[in-house]
């Protein structure tokens, strides 16, 4: 099967590789839309999060079961799956009570174990969730992103907000704001720098400025921030009103430096957001399986796996015109529509 490696800062690599088998317990699937993520170019750009290389990278995805494993009762093949990539230790405290995302020892496919930027992928039955047949599987690989969306709007009490802020208008970013329209968010507003994607805001209803405003007039009471660098995470504390939310959504490659008086000042509340909880998981399935929320908004292309290396550089551009980037092991990445 082909597969995508990770060999190192920059180096991503096409290979041919043997089909995993699936042992008792696990199940055998035939990947068919897999995601790019913001962790995924942190380890391309910096080397996170990787405990071997080389790797497969890749931790969302929607596929089909091509073969369970002995004990295996939940699925059989030709069901539709996305994962639960998240990979925890087990024991802990956290783990014992199901908040794996709080694991110390926390990892995902991709990451620590092989992942799904290949034609195959294994995984444990219970590691995969059941998708309606009727939905389309490229809808179904936004199934991972939206559960963090879902988790920020949680965490962040977005039904609260009067006004909402999103800085960043990723992939992430854009699902945020699908979200809180279900939540009956009055006001949003976000900022970015990319023209594509502000436009993309915009056409989904939302406010959007290419930086912070100035002055202290129509500050939002909750901001979500979802780039990750030192500029932006202080344009956001400026941002809030006083006693507003700070929701920090983003991964930082680089270690930062903020001023905290805006924070003791205003007396502002910070909350971490780390992936998503089992429920958020689930909850998007549904969402998705209903049809209600066009996540498929974010995908700006679909490439073949072969093209993972010019997907990736795309990613790394600083002209930021790309959104989701789906893989697909089909030899046609970009004429495909939803479903197989």
């Amino acid at each position: 099967m082909l597969a995508v490696r990770y060999h190192g800062v920059g180096q991503v690599h096409v290979e041919d590789m043997s089909r995993p088998v699936c042992g008792p317990g696990q199940v055998l699937v035939k990947v068919v839309y897999a995601g790019i993520c913001g962790s995924d170019l942190h380890i391309f750009r910096k080397g996170m999060f990787v405990s071997t290389i080389p790797e497969i990278m890749g931790h969302e995805f929607s596929g089909v079961v091509e073969q369970v494993g002995p004990k295996v009762i939940t699925l059989q093949p030709g069901d539709q799956v996305v994962g639960d990539p998240r990979v925890s230790c087990g024991t802990c405290a956290w783990c014992r009570t199901g908040a794996y995302n709080l694991c110390p020892n926390l990892g995902f496919i991709g990451e620590v174990r092989p992942g799904c930027f290949a034609e195959y992928l294994v995984l444990n039955a219970n590691k995969l969730i059941k998708v309606p047949a009727s939905v389309p599987l490229r809808r179904a690989a936004l199934v991972e992103p939206l559960a963090v969306a879902l988790h920020i709007a949680g965490k962040g009490r977005l039904e609260q907000a009067e006004h909402l802020g999103i800085v960043g208008a990723g992939p992430i970013g854009i699902l945020t704001v699908l979200v809180a329209q279900t939540m009956q968010v009055k006001r949003v507003t976000v900022i970015d720098i990319a023209e594509e994607r502000l436009a993309l805001a915009g056409r989904l209803g939302a406010t959007v400025l290419s930086a912070f405003p100035a002055g202290q007039d129509d500050q939002p009471d909750v901001v979500v921030e979802a780039v990750g660098v030192e500029p932006t995470l202080a344009g956001a504390l400026v941002w809030l009103r006083p006693r507003g939310r700070l929701v920090m959504a983003g991964l930082y490659e680089e270690k930062i430096n903020i001023d905290p008086n805006d924070i003791v000042v205003k007396e502002l509340e910070l909350v971490g957001v780390s992936a998503y909880e089992t429920a958020d998981l689930q909850q998007a399935v549904e969402l998705v399986a209903k049809g209600e929320m066009d996540v498929e908004q974010v995908v700006t292309h679909v490439l073949p796996l072969t093209s993972a290396p010019e997907a990736f550089a795309l990613l790394a551009s600083g002209d930021k015109k790309a959104g989701k980037i789906l893989l697909t092991p089909r030899e046609k990445g970009e004429e495909n529509g939803p479903g197989r």
